[in-house]
């Protein structure tokens, strides 16, 4: 973790040079106005940013093809297009060393059947595929079986972020569940599970 904080202080400073001297030559001297600076001070940011994400992007990739990641998961996206904000450390889905774990948990003040306000569901992923377009976007698919779930899980990322949207289609009824949250490598989650159902 500490080589990509260092990659993108490095890319920062860069893009701030290369902003900055993009200004000089376009002026035609070396003195600068505020205007000027302050344009290539927003350039400088937003390559910066760019590059942050491209980091971010790469990392989730990577942890999606080590089977590795969690979606910590802040939107749930219900059928009519209702949309419910919850808390990323509670609300995941996850694969680690062969388990599949899926965690809702949208009631804050009822405990549930995990303890945490929700459901928590654990299976064993299987039939995982991962493709990409042309466009550059990221599909991870597999299925889950276990007790208490059976269900296909679908896993999209688009290119330059680490944003995911995630649907789950159980197989036993019609309530198909989006989601969408930030993948990251599992060992850098920070995820509270609940008791498993």
């Amino acid at each position: 973790m500490k080589k990509v904080y260092y990659l993108l202080a490095v890319l920062f400073i860069f893009s701030l040079g290369i902003s900055t001297a993009m200004a000089q030559q376009s002026s035609g001297h070396q003195t600068l106005t505020k205007k000027e600076i302050r344009k290539a001070k927003r350039e400088a940011q937003k390559k910066f940013m760019e590059a942050q994400d491209q980091v971010l992007f790469e990392q989730g990739l990577q942890a999606l093809k080590e089977q590795s990641f969690v979606i910590e998961v802040d939107q749930l996206i219900y059928p009519r297009g209702m949309v419910q904000y919850v808390s990323p450390l509670t609300n995941f889905v996850y694969i680690n060393k062969g388990k599949a774990v899926v965690q809702i948990a949208v009631n804050n003040f009822a405990p549930g059947p995990n303890g945490v306000g929700g459901v928590t569901v654990e299976g064993t992923p299987s039939d995982i595929t991962m493709s990409t377009d042309k466009k550059g976007n990221v599909y991870y698919n597999f299925t889950a079986q276990g007790i208490a779930i059976s269900a296909t899980v679908n896993i999209q990322m688009t290119p330059g972020s680490n944003r995911a949207t995630v649907t789950i289609y159980p197989n036993f009824n019609n309530r198909d569940l989006t989601m969408t949250g930030k993948i990251v490598p599992y060992d850098q989650s920070r995820i509270f599970q609940g008791q498993t159902i």
